[in-house]
């Protein structure tokens, strides 16, 4: 999805109640004199269209808040070229660990219910069952629920947002749904009766490894290698569900047995270049589980081209007959 067809894809998805909405992250890096820094855009638009998000950690220092800014209101058409540089900027921001632009929401209600709605939901994506929070409103966090819930609990729980078109992991543009009739908010024991899923709290602890697992595999593909049968060679960044691959391969790393994160990244930027399925091949697989914290880069070095030639070629035929 590219920034030429955000402003249709706003028209198709908006109903005639629906505000637009740009939802940024001040802690993310934005040029006071870039047109799309708060300064700019209180200037363009005017200091009533700025709503602080007062997420929870952060309440006490309102200028690291996220902002809410209303681009246009019910009945209203934001500017075209407009919603075209919001969208660019958004795509650009993907080589980058904090992204400044959240996305682009389209709701019926008011720009203080709203940011109070995105501030109370950091408390329900926790990443943990007991207190804490989660700023799930940043692109990668939310992509990681997406891939992980259902689309009617994520849906109840968006609601009232309509509509959130996410900047994503592999550099694209996902639309994440909301959608009326879950439990409320407000409402502990509905909330008790609806809890997040384990998976999706997993994903809200793992999204800073997640998020340095992503630089990693793209810092990778400007390095030149021999052997690279799996390289990413699309037209984006990364491939379509990067972030829900890198936790997959997280996941997969730790069943057997990897902790340091080192050992877990160097694994998986293996994996998605050599094959993703390495750890099939058990003497690798029992080699990796036997090392010491800190260790997989010597056990996974001590294979050549060669060698990876063959085990790639051994898991391709596995494939194929299974």
């Amino acid at each position: 999805m590219t920034a030429a067809v955000m402003p249709s894809l706003i028209t198709e998805r908006r109903h005639a109640e629906d505000a637009i909405y740009l939802l940024v992250d001040p802690l993310a890096d934005c040029a006071p004199e870039q047109p799309l820094s708060l300064a700019s855009l209180m200037e363009a638009l005017g200091a009533d269209a700025l709503t602080t998000v007062a997420r929870p950690d952060l309440a006490h220092t309102p200028s690291a808040c996220p902002v809410l800014i209303r681009l246009a209101g019910p009945g209203q058409e934001p500017a075209t070229a407009f919603i075209r540089q919001v969208s660019q900027h958004a795509l650009a921001d993907v080589v980058h660990r904090r992204r400044y632009i959240c996305g682009l929401l389209l709701s019926p209600f008011d720009a203080d219910a709203l940011a109070e709605h995105v501030a109370a939901r950091c408390m329900d994506f926790s990443g943990s069952a007991v207190g804490g929070m989660s700023p799930w409103f940043e692109p990668l966090r939310l992509e990681l629920l997406a891939a992980s819930m259902s689309r009617e609990s994520l849906g109840h729980r968006l609601w009232p947002i309509r509509t959130w078109l996410l900047p994503t992991s592999w550099g694209s543009f996902a639309i994440v749904n909301g959608a009326p009739g879950g439990p409320a908010a407000a409402d502990a024991s509905s909330a008790q009766a609806d809890p997040l899923p384990a998976l999706a709290r997993q994903t809200q602890q793992d999204a800073v490894l997640i998020a340095t697992l992503l630089a990693a595999w793209r810092r990778s593909l400007q390095q030149p290698l021999a052997y690279a049968p799996r390289r990413w060679q699309g037209k984006t960044p990364l491939p379509p569900q990067a972030a829900a691959e890198a936790f997959r391969m997280i996941r997969q790393a730790r069943e057997i047995g990897l902790t340091d994160s080192r050992d877990i990244i160097v694994l998986a930027l293996h994996q998605v270049t050599i094959h993703p399925r390495l750890l099939h091949y058990e003497p690798l697989r029992l080699a990796l589980s036997r090392t010491s914290p800190g260790g997989a880069a010597a056990a996974l070095a001590v294979y050549g081209d060669l060698a990876w030639q063959r085990i790639a070629h051994h898991l391709n035929l596995a494939e194929t007959t299974s």
